[in-house]
């Protein structure tokens, strides 16, 4: 593998979702067709063939459960980090993948869990946080854990990406809705450490339980 490359892989969910958020921010009106994409993406938000194209690309990798390369989502990470509006396409982006995971789960189950003891709701969370971060971190390793629950992951690739620290705000974002999802209440993430800082790990601690 080349020294300038990431190990690992993440869902095809996670590109899609993100390109996804780019369309629905800025929708632009010209197409230019010849020019390409990883170029053009930042610059110009004429491309709704080119963004589209690679939509149906990754919808096709998701729905056949194929992975991406870390590398390639870091790629398109870089290209959203020169957006004025970069932080709230990614918190977009973690959103879409928090509705697509809860998604998942029975309406039913859900409806006990919030007549249970809040323990039970929290384990509950913490089970599903991890197997979704698992899915969006490449090698990384996931701990979700404690009451309120704080996640972790060590190494986050995401966080080195210039402006450094800011693409954290996907995984808070990720987070934080998924955790509104399963108690139907406001819940707020606070990045309580972060790997920019000399710390090992980022650390997201959930408030609101």
């Amino acid at each position: 593998m080349n020294a300038s490359e990431v190990a690992g892989s993440v869902t095809a969910l996670l590109p899609l979702s993100l390109l996804e958020a780019v369309r629905a921010h800025d929708r632009p009106d010209e197409v230019i067709e010849d020019e390409q994409f990883a170029i053009s993406l930042p610059r110009r938000l004429g491309l709704t063939g080119v963004v589209d194209n690679q939509i149906r690309q990754y919808e096709t990798a998701s729905r056949s459960g194929r992975m991406v390369s870390m590398d390639e989502f870091v790629s398109l990470i870089k290209l959203v980090m020169k957006r004025p509006d970069a932080e709230a396409i990614l918190r977009d982006t973690g959103h879409r993948m928090a509705e697509n995971h809860f998604g998942k789960v029975a309406n039913s189950y859900v409806r006990a869990l919030r007549l249970l003891p809040k323990g039970l709701m929290a384990r509950a969370f913490r089970r599903s946080a991890q197997k979704l971060l698992k899915q969006m971190a490449g090698d990384a390793e996931i701990e979700v854990d404690g009451r309120p629950p704080a996640a972790r992951i060590q190494p986050n690739t995401l966080a080195a990406q210039e402006p450094v620290g800011l693409a954290c705000a996907l995984y808070g974002a990720t987070l934080q809705h998924l955790a509104h999802l399963y108690t139907g209440s406001a819940v707020e993430d606070a990045h309580t450490r972060c790997s920019t800082n000399a710390s090992p790990a980022c650390e997201w601690t959930l408030s609101g339980w």
